[in-house]
């Protein structure tokens, strides 16, 4: 910005262009703009409005039919004026440095809003809210995504557009894999980010960290989701990371350390935890794949018994199995 503004100032360039967008597409007269927000000649009113066309890159059109008068299009870049405290300097470090840890490719964008936050608040300030932020994120992985593919899924969804993705499963051959889908809602869960996005009548689950090319069709076939589709039941769905239809009743019986832990953090939303003696606890949820749910059982081992459905009790056996033919000297 070419000079400093002073805070009178700012408020006053706020309550012009609140006015403004208040009147909307008819626009608002020149006595009525002076008489709402305070100015006392025309000099000023002209000045404002040309420095929030030239610093800030807002819209602002003059009407020369009579009544002659000011119409906003375009609000351009966000001007505040805000008294914050220690903690909401704090919550807002905190909220950037989780920002670029979660999400690289904002990162430069967070930097440059912690670097305006900086210029003018305390160093005491700064100092606390850069430690707590870093304490916050420093120890939590999180897969790494290609440049360009958050930012394109996010605007094919605001956009409703489809997409056209390479995508390599570990599950399979590990080969990569073309798919055309009409991408929903993303999530993030177990370090990584996820899209939930329809193909062939079926909300799929992608994660974005497999993605080894997109694109954006020439031709649009998004789909819009089903009827019955809920973006936060379908997260909520899974037990770890895979969401689906909730078809499996799982009985869990957990014995201390593990059930004092496991009680400690909510896991899913059908779950209900009952202490059935000082030393277990009865675990019931719904939940849609019991894979995911056996390895997590299996890192809980020895502490979790399996009391249905039956084929997650065997599932855990064969994984255990296996666990002892791999390590066995």
């Amino acid at each position: 910005m070419s000079r400093e503004i002073s805070s009178v100032r700012i408020r006053r360039l706020l309550r012009l262009l609140v006015y403004l967008r208040k009147k909307g597409e008819h626009g608002a007269e020149i006595p009525d703009i002076m008489t709402n927000c305070e100015y006392s000649g025309r000099r000023a009113l002209q000045d404002d409005i040309r420095l929030l066309r030239d610093e800030y890159h807002a819209e602002i059109s003059y009407k020369r039919s009579t009544p002659r008068r000011y119409c906003l299009t375009d609000a351009g870049d966000l001007l505040l004026s805000l008294n914050m405290n220690i903690n909401e300097i704090g919550a807002l470090s905190i909220g950037l440095g989780m920002a670029m840890h979660f999400i690289p490719d904002i990162k430069k964008s967070c930097k440059s809003l912690w670097k305006k936050i900086s210029s003018v608040a305390p160093d005491s300030m700064l100092a606390f809210s850069e430690w707590i932020a870093q304490a916050v994120t420093m120890q939590y992985p999180v897969s790494g995504i290609k440049p360009l593919v958050f930012e394109t899924v996010l605007e094919a969804i605001h956009e409703h557009e489809a997409i056209k993705i390479d995508y390599v499963s570990p599950y399979k051959d590990r080969q990569a894999k073309t798919h055309i889908i009409s991408p929903y809602d993303v999530f993030f869960k177990a370090h990584s980010w996820y899209m939930a996005a329809g193909q062939d009548d079926r909300v799929l689950m992608f994660k974005l960290s497999r993605i080894q090319k997109i694109s954006v069709p020439d031709e649009n076939t998004f789909t819009p989701p089903p009827e019955d589709y809920n973006a936060e039941d379908f997260r909520s769905s899974a037990w770890y990371v895979k969401p689906g239809e909730l078809k499996h009743t799982m009985r869990l019986i957990v014995y201390e350390p593990m059930a004092s832990i496991v009680s400690e953090t909510p896991r899913h939303l059908t779950q209900i935890i009952t202490r059935i003696s000082p030393d277990a606890i009865e675990l019931t949820a719904a939940i849609p794949d019991i894979e995911e749910a056996a390895r997590w059982i299996l890192s809980c081992s020895p502490h979790i018994k399996v009391e249905a459905p039956e084929e997650l009790r065997k599932l855990v056996s064969e994984l255990a199995e296996k666990v002892i033919s791999i390590n066995n000297l």
